[in-house]
């Protein structure tokens, strides 16, 4: 499928809502190329994309999609633990982006921690809502408690963190972090997944780890052997 295409069909926007992918198809950044042999700053691709955006560039939405969609719906799922709720906080927080673009600052923070905030502060008022509803009795946890919001708060902060250091990368390593960290896949499966020999998935997944080397040390992470 053409970036065009994809484009045309991510950035509808009709009654309010988004007509968005699945999110077990992966895409990332079709319609902006960051070319990582060039050293392109994947940042200052965002910073440009979002600049169209603010200006009613829906096709510029489809590409900002086409790079975080498939993150922001794997953190939302990381917080609230339900599919269709990731799904639902994925459109909300490309609805808001595509509303508050022209507000971003690039001076105050980078798009990337900009995306993955309205990502989680989405996620964290599902969670809040869903245990304001009546829980039936089939859904009560085992000890008789939902998880606490702070918990869940932390572990959602911990998931901005390194979808923000994440989003440094050039696409092949963003590629393979993003299954392995947000959609716990082994390096076997990302590289099934992918179509790619294991150990091309093994030296991408080190070199990334070796990019986010702080990060990476704060967060308990390590780099494959």
């Amino acid at each position: 499928m053409g970036g065009t295409g994809i484009g045309a069909q991510m950035a509808t926007l009709a009654s309010g809502t988004i007509t968005r992918r699945s999110p077990g198809t992966r895409a990332y950044n079709r319609l902006v190329t960051v070319d990582a042999e060039a050293m392109v700053d994947p940042t200052d691709v965002d910073v440009a994309t979002l600049s169209r955006i603010a200006s009613g560039d829906q096709a510029a939405l489809g590409a900002l999609y086409d790079r975080y969609g498939a993150m922001v719906f794997a953190l939302a799922r990381r917080v609230t633990g339900d599919d269709q709720a990731a799904e639902e906080c994925t459109q909300d927080a490309f609805l808001a982006v595509w509303r508050s673009a022209a507000s971003f600052d690039p001076a105050r923070s980078r798009p990337s921690t900009w995306i993955c905030t309205i990502a989680r502060n989405r996620a964290l008022d599902a969670v809040r809502a869903s245990q304001r509803r009546p829980t039936p009795q089939d859904d009560v946890q085992p000890d008789g408690h939902e998880p606490d919001v702070a918990d869940v708060a932390e572990a959602a902060d911990t998931a901005v963190r390194v979808a923000e250091a994440m989003a440094k990368l050039p696409p092949t390593q963003f590629e393979v972090l993003q299954l392995a960290y947000f959609d716990d896949l082994s390096q076997s499966e990302v590289a099934d997944h992918l179509g790619l020999p294991l150990g091309t998935v093994k030296s991408r997944m080190r070199l990334a780890m070796n990019r986010m080397r702080t990060v990476a040390t704060e967060l308990g992470l390590e780099a494959p052997t």
